[in-house]
């Protein structure tokens, strides 16, 4: 098989068979190697790097994973015969160590976004002539943008909340408010009031987010399947409006704050209604981040919302026009498509 490198200066860089490397020997050994002068060393003189005078000294350091394998190396080449002194070595060690800290860094967040992701909801929800989908597209590999929906008792709930921050910190702190506010899930659909629901929550994480220094705004609605009657709160969110099926749109308002802002606050369940054709979306503020600085979002957000066929169709419609834009964006949708169904 080839060996091939992720990033290289002053060398093609090209795919290689991987006996004609080098790193190979490196890897091999498990341990650093220097080679003052490839020609006169019979490991390496035969090489074609080493024939073509394209390499003569080299030198490489194995790079391992948190398991300790060695999962690459850094290596060095000249096209002359040297060695390196005390403090170039030390320097070439540093160097090693600091990529090996982004090999593991970056292993350990494509762990931690596959754990994130496989923590949102995988599927659509068509229950009732209700259709609710959502998507999370993070600036990062993970962030503190979350939804969450589910349907029982005859209620749809469905929350998203945006951690304060970006990154793996947000995200530990989003997946342990996704998980207090799920633990609710059978009292929000039982009819208890979100006011209370959503201060219970508040204030049991409240030590948490002090010590972390976050906060949270977040949005959780509670709709009934049966007649469309809506109860929400508004936790410092402000960005979700609903689309009438005549063409009007109304953002959903409130002036309770964000979680973890202030002690011994309190959150009020607010009430509509939505009838048939009406969509409600739900999303963090990346959004706005695809807008002009002076637009007004309420009347682009709804006149995008107006023109999608459905709830997928909107969020696919977005995510691959702005995918290389989004700064992380979440939109939740929720669309009634049909009358209440016997």
């Amino acid at each position: 098989d080839d060996a091939t490198f992720p990033a290289a200066i002053g060398f093609p860089g090209v795919p290689l068979p991987r006996q004609q490397t080098f790193c190979h020997t490196t890897t091999a050994l498990d341990d650093v190697l220097e080679v003052p002068d490839a020609t006169a060393d019979p490991r390496f003189r035969d090489l074609d790097l080493v024939t073509s005078g394209a390499v003569t000294y080299y030198a490489g350091h194995p790079l391992r994973d948190p398991q300790g394998n060695v999962v690459g190396v850094l290596c060095v080449f000249d096209t002359r015969v040297r060695e390196l002194d005390d403090e170039q070595r030390a320097a070439f060690r540093d160097l090693a160590m600091l990529a090996q800290e982004e090999l593991t860094s970056a292993d350990d967040m494509a762990a931690a976004e596959r754990v994130q992701t496989s923590m949102l909801p995988s599927t659509a929800l068509d229950a009732e002539g209700w259709d609710v989908s959502g998507i999370c597209l993070p600036a990062l590999a993970v962030g503190g943008d979350f939804f969450d929906y589910a349907a029982s008792n005859g209620v749809v709930d469905l929350v998203l909340g945006d951690v304060m921050g970006k990154g793996t910190g947000a995200a530990l702190v989003g997946a342990g408010v996704r998980a207090a506010l799920r633990g609710t899930h059978s009292a929000v659909t039982a009819g208890v009031d979100l006011g209370v629901t959503s201060t219970q929550v508040a204030r049991a994480l409240l030590p948490d987010l002090e010590r972390t220094g976050a906060f949270v705004t977040l949005l959780q609605v509670a709709i009934d399947l049966d007649d469309g009657w809506t109860r929400y709160v508004d936790a410092g969110l402000g960005l979700a409006l609903i689309v009438r099926a005549d063409g009007g749109a109304e953002r959903l308002s409130s002036e309770d704050l964000p979680f973890g802002v202030i002690v011994d606050t309190h959150w009020t369940e607010h009430r509509l209604s939505m009838a048939p054709g009406d969509r409600l979306v739900v999303f963090s503020d990346g959004l706005l981040d695809l807008l002009e600085p002076d637009a007004d979002w309420l009347a682009e957000v709804g006149a995008l919302t107006r023109a999608a066929d459905d709830a997928r169709g909107l969020l696919a419609a977005r995510s691959e026009e702005h995918t290389s834009e989004l700064q992380s964006p979440m939109y939740l949708v929720c669309r009634l498509l049909l009358e209440k169904k016997k």
